[in-house]
């Protein structure tokens, strides 16, 4: 993986990409069939708001078979949804060298990433003596190769499935692609720290959660206000917390739901970025997203129950304590980031958050495949959070201490 790179980054309403999405597009439509997508569907007329959604149609898939994706504009909204299934395909088909091996048979010649570290499950640890799967990522703290659970890096979820599998969290956490294996890499560390500020967020007392709302008349980002103007010319609220953890990457969260509907959907979203106005773009294109999801219907692995009225209802009470509770505290101008002009210097500059936190190591899988060339990564950071809405979620030390320490 060539990390050295200094490769400008070009502003482009709303995103931040070393190339414009008409360009990604023209590299990567011509091989949409060879990933078996057969259909990209713009579903944006389906709901009221505006912001394009696309969805990617993908029926051989191995995980979801349709992907979504979303952008200020419909060519990001497609190279959104195309480049979310192709990196799906690469962790259904990882061509690697994988290793069926024990800790103990292994650990003379090979590192290993620092399991205790590693986000915990129902199920413990396998002994050192048990014969596992793991392949080889790269640390890039250490500039060394260091062996992952194998179970942390593919996405191919069909039947029947490993003996050892449920000993470490399997879900997409980590999984990006990008222009380049820079911008790729840091898609997936940014992805990493969101899910890690959401448990930490969700783990917070209501009252401390509360605290962290946004008052959205301190936005001063011209196609942020565009967006929020849709919202309402919708008939819809948009609530927006802010989420950054102590890693202080900004993070946010966010609610769209019509006040006068008894049988609506809410919109959830979140996002994070080095960039403050980025990641609350990432979060409200996300909400009205997530919106066109259960519009939609498209989605499998959104169950029968989400679409019963008591299933609406529990959705909407999740928020509606912290709605009725949240008075809007925080200007956007005290968000702080930074806004670097190369991908490596955002590289750089989220290591050092990470390592701010104790941090330690930084494990990459480059999923990159001939001929296609699509940089396709998966990100591991040991010690922070998996994704708190996974089924499996066992909540770990940060986590934890968030809990305690935010319960004054």
């Amino acid at each position: 993986m060539d990390l050295t790179s200094h490769i400008e980054k070009q502003f482009l309403g709303g995103s931040q990409r070393i190339c414009a999405a008409e360009e990604t597009l023209t590299r990567i439509l011509p091989h949409q069939r060879a990933f078996g997508i057969t259909r990209l569907a713009n579903v944006t007329g389906l709901d009221r708001v505006g912001l394009p959604v696309v969805i990617a149609i993908r029926p051989n898939a191995r995980s979801i078979a349709v992907s979504q994706g979303k952008g200020m504009t419909l060519a990001h909204a497609k190279a959104s949804a195309l480049m979310e299934s192709i990196e799906i395909w690469h962790a259904e088909r990882l061509d690697q060298p994988v290793f069926y091996a024990s800790i103990a048979d292994l650990e003379a010649e090979h590192s290993f990433v620092n399991l205790d570290r590693l986000p915990g499950t129902p199920h413990p640890q396998p002994p050192r003596t048990e014969r596992q799967h793991w392949v080889i990522a790269q640390d890039i703290l250490n500039d060394c190769e260091k062996l992952v659970p194998f179970e942390m890096v593919h996405a191919d979820y069909t039947y029947p499935v490993a003996a050892e599998a449920g000993r470490y969290p399997a879900s997409t956490n980590g999984l990006a692609s990008g222009n380049h294996v820079m911008e790729a890499i840091c898609h997936g560390i940014c992805e990493v720290i969101e899910r890690d500020a959401l448990a930490l967020w969700h783990a917070a007392p209501l009252r401390s959660r509360a605290r962290t709302r946004l008052d959205p008349g301190t936005i001063n980002d011209r196609l942020l206000q565009q967006s929020l103007a849709k919202f309402e010319a919708a008939g819809l609220r948009c609530a927006i917390w802010e989420a950054t953890s102590d890693a202080g990457v900004p993070s946010f969260v966010a609610v769209l739901h019509d006040p006068e509907a008894q049988a609506d959907h809410i919109g959830l979203g979140s996002g994070t970025h080095p960039d403050p106005v980025i990641a609350l773009h990432r979060t409200l294109n996300e909400a009205a997203q997530t919106r066109l999801n259960y519009i939609s219907g498209a989605r499998e692995d959104l169950f029968h129950d989400e679409y019963s009225a008591e299933g609406r209802a529990a959705k909407a009470a999740e928020f509606a304590d912290l709605l009725q509770a949240s008075d809007p505290q925080r200007t956007f101008g005290q968000t702080t980031g930074v806004i670097n002009t190369t991908v490596g210097e955002d590289l750089d500059w989220l290591k050092n958050k990470l390592q701010s936190i104790g941090t330690e190591e930084i494990c990459v899988v480059d999923l990159t495949r001939d001929p296609f060339r699509i940089p396709v990564v998966r990100v591991i950071i040991p010690g922070l959070e998996a994704p708190h809405d996974d089924v499996a979620y066992v909540p770990g030390p940060r986590a934890l201490a968030a809990a305690d320490r935010l319960a004054i």
